[in-house]
């Protein structure tokens, strides 16, 4: 088991926007059932304010292998709290050189 695999000890899942089918906006549906991540650690101290609704919240990162089908807008689910996922990006960890994904998330206070 690599590294990676020993650190990433928290499951989660993902949901996706269902979008619109005839005309309904569907809520957001099951994307990847489960899957392990980081701990979700903060990405600075500062608490910032959200763009949106001005509601105030800390943006977390974590990371997930890479390959996946996860996308800015998707929400990370945690047990039962839920993250919007606000940015995706790539990332290749050198010690074992496998390509992950670091997301970016919206803890709300």
């Amino acid at each position: 088991m690599g590294s990676f695999a020993k650190l990433a000890s928290v499951t989660a899942s993902t949901k996706r926007s269902g979008g619109i089918v005839s005309g309904m906006e569907v809520g957001n549906v099951a994307s990847i059932p489960t899957l392990k991540c980081l701990p979700l650690d903060p990405v600075s101290p500062d608490i910032e304010l959200g763009i949106e609704g001005l509601a105030w919240y800390e943006t977390l990162q974590t990371a997930v292998e890479g390959g996946l089908n996860i996308v800015e807008g998707d929400i990370l689910v945690v047990g039962t709290k839920e993250y919007p996922i606000r940015a995706v990006a790539d990332w290749n960890w050198p010690p074992d050189g496998a390509d992950y994904l670091i997301l970016y998330l919206e803890d709300q206070k």
